[in-house]
């Protein structure tokens, strides 16, 4: 990554023209989070794609889970209730020059995993809207972008798989699903 380009180091991009690459960059904006900062939420409108370019940004899974609370005053005096808390996964880590909000520029654009620094960041933040136009406009440039995109969402669905499997083995105390 460059001063005059911070896309300049990102692999996503690599099979981008020079000119080209500086007009997306254009469109960016940096911004700065601090740790435990997020950036999107679940559920969320995905208006921008993010690229890292300091720091690292948690992708989690986030679902509610009922748990049994008891208060205790005295002996006789329990109350128990079901109660739902929200809970977390981390699914992957994004590390500098790597791209992260894929579901901005396919599908229903809705968030599909909460995002959170892990360290204080630095990232782009590119809005997709644009993105897309300049797709459509190229086709070649959006061929590449497409197919680099499906790489990424195939990897990070291997990775989601994994990590719920193993969460479930540890879960229900098994040796396997």
């Amino acid at each position: 990554m460059t001063a005059e380009n911070p896309l300049a180091g990102f692999k996503f991009f690599n099979e981008v023209r020079p000119d080209t690459l500086a007009s997306i960059a254009r469109l960016g904006e940096i911004l700065t989070y601090k740790a435990g900062d997020f950036i999107f939420r679940f559920g969320e409108p995905a208006i921008h794609l993010y690229g890292v370019v300091e720091g690292e940004v948690d992708l989690s899974l986030v679902f509610k889970d009922k748990v049994l609370k008891t208060e205790i005053e005295y002996e006789e005096a329990i109350q128990a209730r079901m109660v739902e808390e929200e809970k977390s996964i981390v699914v992957d880590r994004v590390f500098p020059g790597q791209v992260f909000g894929w579901a901005s520029l396919v599908g229903p654009a809705r968030r599909t995993v909460t995002a959170h620094c892990a360290a204080d960041c630095r990232v782009i933040a590119l809005p997709a809207a644009e993105l897309r136009t300049m797709f459509e406009a190229d086709n070649t440039l959006g061929y590449a972008i497409m197919k680099k995109m499906s790489d990424i969402i195939s990897k990070r669905l291997q990775k989601r798989t994994a990590k719920l499997i193993e969460t479930w083995v540890e879960a229900f105390d098994v040796d396997q699903i």
